[in-house]
């Protein structure tokens, strides 16, 4: 049993996360992130965290082409030129009262009817404050240089406004981009076309605005993060309240609202194509002179989302890693080293299992919490950290230490009862995993504890009578039958001794009525042989019996022995007396010692046999027969 101890303590030592388990963990989450594998649900964790929008600029305004207008003026293509050039009329046919800034979110691409483009572009001519658009289309390019030859997506076609109104506007590319999963987070601050650098629409309208571009273009990378500041409609007004074209273009609405403000025209109606997802709301579509307003909104307010490197977020996700590995990776007894001598012993299996989990926990929710209340604290600074890979590596790595603990603690459960299962029984060995070193108490100890030794009488000659075989045969049945009479009264096999066995009660752990029940077990080891001789009558007419001697009293329990060897055991004269008690029975004899018998004298028969001289004590003992259950 010692092994048992052993087995509670290695359990407590224990690292689960090995090297080559955080290694394997870490290397699987990095390369999902290096291949982009769940960018999707990375960013849609993002767009949750970051994406709320906020206040919207008062200066702002955004005038839809909505269905109103479309039930005013038929189809678009009709009017768009022409209306157009009513709505500029409208507003900058007084310069004092003129919006700063008119960006058309619309497109005049090739020439048309000449009256119509005379239109257009003469209500352009009004003031300087008009900004309309130009469109790119993409495509792979291959392109070869030392032999290499390498795919690369650029500009294929490139249109702007048709002449005419290229003389009095100035334009940006429409272009907004869609990520993979079809939502919309960034925009394009500049790129290539045609030989040269041209800037976006938000851009362009910025630039009409201050007077310059924006640093957001000047010092980033082309691509930015959008900071969504308006949800859809917000900027319109409502979706059946907003500024209607029509209703602005035939003076329904005063041109005082506009004045030095920043005006947007486009789209908004189903039926014109210009809607998309957003980062800020997946579920209700935003038209396209929205998403311009949003972007504006972030050049105006200087709100620079700058995201990190596919190294620096992986970076990040290994910090991560290694953080909970060290939370995780503590042994499961460093505090056992701190506790009292009663604390220790309650560290059972269960319970180091428990505490484990605790900390398991504990170490993620700090770590899940803490790094969300950075990220936010991040954004507010301008920068977006990831979101998912982190985190993700923190609850994989509970997961799976969660499952690897439950899965180590399992199986040292069940080496502990396949240890304990070859001396006490199934309900004994439930108690001590329940109850842990405080039922086990293997350290050495006085006790107060019922012994029994039980011999096999006649064994010797039937050894010699029969083959190997069938006297080990023989002997393993006898032996199982010791072994089940003691633990179905839930005593502890401490030893066999060739043909005998030795069994203790009330040890390792406290057992009630441990004196009755080591008697009952000689009555039922007496009762067995009887069924047993008869099963043997068809190998051997020897005859063989057991003879039982039963004592209780105080012991000195625990493990003895040497380095090499050591068992766990009950040593001191009661065990002596209860093993001379054995050497003087006959077969199918139970005797007991004077102890038992004061004990347990009114639930079982006994006869008297008188004094006898038992070896190692100094007068002879009185000796008691026990005849049956009363």
């Amino acid at each position: 049993m010692e092994k048992g101890e052993k087995e509670v303590n290695k359990l407590r030592k224990s690292r689960f996360f090995k090297p080559t388990a955080v290694l394997a963990l870490a290397a699987g989450i990095l390369a999902l992130q290096g291949a982009g594998i769940f960018y999707g649900t990375d960013m849609r964790i993002r767009d949750y965290r970051y994406q709320r929008g906020g206040l919207i600029n008062p200066d702002i305004y955004v005038i839809g082409i909505d269905e109103e207008t479309l039930i005013r003026y038929g189809s678009w293509q009709n009017f768009s030129r022409t209306g157009t050039a009513r709505l500029l009329e409208q507003l900058n046919g007084d310069p004092d009262l003129a919006p700063a800034v008119i960006g058309l979110d619309i497109g005049f691409f090739g020439e048309t009817k000449g009256e119509a483009d005379r239109a257009l572009a003469d209500g352009a001519a009004l003031l300087d404050n008009v900004v309309t658009t130009s469109y790119a289309t993409f495509g792979k390019a291959v392109s070869e240089a030392n032999g290499t030859f390498s795919v690369r997506e650029q500009v294929m076609t490139y249109e702007e406004p048709y002449e005419a109104l290229r003389e009095n506007v100035t334009w940006g590319f429409s272009n907004v981009p869609l990520d993979t999963d079809g939502i919309v987070r960034h925009t394009m601050g500049y790129m290539e076309a045609e030989g040269e650098k041209v800037y976006s629409f938000s851009a362009e309208v910025y630039r009409k605005y201050m007077g310059e571009l924006p640093s957001l273009v000047l010092h980033g990378n082309g691509l930015c993060y959008i900071p969504f500041s308006g949800k859809p409609y917000d900027y319109y007004g409502s979706e059946t309240a907003g500024l209607s074209f029509a209703a602005v273009a035939e003076g329904e609405i005063p041109r005082e609202l506009f004045a030095g403000a920043i005006v947007l025209v486009g789209p908004y109606s189903t039926g014109m194509m210009d809607s998309y997802y957003t980062a800020v709301d997946h579920a209700v579509p935003m038209y396209g002179v929205e998403v311009h307003a949003n972007i504006l909104q972030a050049m105006l307010e200087g709100n620079h989302k700058r995201e990190l490197s596919l190294w620096a977020e992986t970076a990040i996700t290994g910090v991560f890693l290694a953080l909970m590995a060290g939370a995780l990776n503590v042994k499961a007894g460093e505090r056992a080293k701190k506790d009292s001598g009663k604390e220790k012993s309650k560290r059972n299996l269960k319970n180091i299992h428990q505490g484990r989990m605790k900390r398991a926990v504990l170490a993620a929710v700090l770590l899940v919490g803490g790094y969300w209340w950075i990220s936010g604290l991040a954004y507010e600074k301008g920068l977006v950290l990831p979101l998912l890979y982190p985190l993700g590596a923190v609850v994989l790595s509970l997961v799976f230490y969660v499952a690897g603990s439950y899965v180590q603690e399992r199986q040292a459960k069940k080496n502990l009862e396949r240890i304990f299962g070859k001396y006490v029984s199934g309900p004994v060995v439930s108690n001590i995993l329940k109850q842990g070193e405080e039922a086990l108490k293997l350290g050495g100890q006085k006790k107060d504890i019922a012994v029994l030794f039980v011999d096999i009488r006649g064994f010797t000659p039937l050894s010699e009578a029969l083959p190997p075989e069938k006297v080990v045969e023989i002997l393993n049945q006898y032996l199982e039958l010791t072994t089940s009479a003691v633990f179905g009264n839930e005593g502890t096999v401490d030893k066999f001794i060739g043909d005998a066995t030795m069994a203790i009660y009330n040890a390792p752990m406290d057992l009630d009525d441990y004196v009755y029940r080591a008697v009952k077990t000689g009555l039922d080891m007496v009762e067995g042989a009887k069924k047993l001789e008869k099963r043997l009558g068809e190998i051997t007419e020897k005859k063989v019996g057991f003879g039982i001697g039963v004592n209780c009293g105080e012991a000195v329990i625990g493990n003895i022995g040497t380095s090499r060897r050591m068992d766990y055991t009950a040593i001191g004269n009661t065990v002596n007396t209860a093993a001379r008690l054995e050497s003087q029975a006959l077969a199918g004899q139970v005797l007991v010692s004077r102890e038992v018998y004061e004990r347990v004298k009114d639930r079982f028969r006994f006869k008297y046999l008188g004094t006898r001289k038992l070896k190692g004590l100094a007068e002879e003992a009185p000796v008691y027969l026990v005849e049956g259950i009363l």
